[in-house]
Formats: C-alpha cells, structure tokens, sequence
C-alpha cells in the first residue's frame, strides 16, 4: 500500500525515539485504547448522567459504528500485515502483539469517534479528548504497531461517522430540546 512512505518514518522514529521510559510512556497511554475500554465507559457515562445524555448517546453511536466499520469490515477486507510483519527492521515496543490486520488503526478509529462528538457537543471536555485520542493514536506509531497511514486512515473513518452521526443526532427532537 503505502509502505514507500510508511516505513522511513517508522525507522526515524524507532531511531530517535526508542527509550524504555518513551515506550513504557506510549504503552500506558496505548492502554486507553484497547479494546476501546476508555471511551466505552466515558460514553456510557456520559449517557448516565442527564445534563450530558445529549453527548454521550452520539458518542456512543458514533463509537458503535466506527468500531463496526473498521473492525468487522474494513480490516478484513484489506487484511494489511502490521509493519514488524512486514519488515524486520521494525521492532515493536508493545508487550503483546496485536494479532488484527493494520488497516485502520482501531485505537485511533474508535478514540476520535468519541472524541469528535465531544468537540462538537462541548468544547471544554472535547478539547482535551481529541488531545487525548491524538496522543493514543500517535501511540501506535510510536510503538510501531501501526503505520502512520494506518493512523490517518483510522481518523479520516472516524471524522466521517462522527460528522455524520453528528448532523443526524442534531435533527432529533431529544438533541434539539437539550443542546445549546
């Protein structure tokens, strides 16, 4: 696929940034994203409580579909080899190795579909999850699990679910009644 691209920039950074205390940063912050953990609980707590309901029902069904689409179809239709498979001149810094297909990244697919509703609900609490999502997805370069093209296909997917789902949540009588 891209590999011309991505793989210069996985070596650059294996190069320049392969520090136990760097990686052991990254795979706390790449933590948050597994299975989608973090924003599964934040959604639904969004959902729990009533003054933030009108955020945390999109955000879960952004997430929902985000995770649907990347995870059952895209990965299995393209099937990309994670970049240590593809070049041992990679090393990942991760503890245990993903065992899904590269393309998108779900960590990166799953957090900014979250994320991205945040911001467009609450500027207070969706600056700082779209920081947070950005770091997790860096984190998957930075541990070379994942390439950079990965990590942009993961945000573009997300950034059109969340738009999307975004433009209909406003449309209902429930979003209408309760959003600024």
């Amino acid at each position: 696929m891209t590999e011309a691209f991505d793989l210069p920039i996985l070596l650059w950074l294996q190069e320049h940034f392969n520090a136990d205390l760097l990686n052991g940063f990254w795979n706390v912050i790449t933590f948050f994203g597994n299975k989608g953990w973090f924003w599964i609980a934040l959604a639904a707590l969004l959902v729990i409580i009533p003054r933030t309901r009108y955020m945390g029902i999109p955000a879960a069904i952004s997430f929902i579909i985000t995770a649907g689409i990347n995870s059952v179809i895209i990965k299995n239709l393209i099937g990309r080899i994670r970049p240590f498979e593809y070049s041992s001149q990679i090393i990942p810094a991760v503890g245990q190795l993903p065992d899904s297909s590269s393309f998108p990244s779900g960590h990166t697919a799953i957090s900014f579909a979250v994320a991205l509703i945040l911001l467009r609900a609450d500027k207070r609490i969706g600056i700082p999850a779209v920081i947070f999502a950005a770091l997790i997805a860096f984190s998957r370069i930075a541990l070379r699990v994942h390439y950079p093209s990965d990590v942009i296909a993961g945000f573009l997917l997300a950034f059109a679910v969340s738009t999307i789902i975004w433009i209909l949540w406003s449309l209902t009588p429930y979003a209408k009644k309760h959003m600024n």
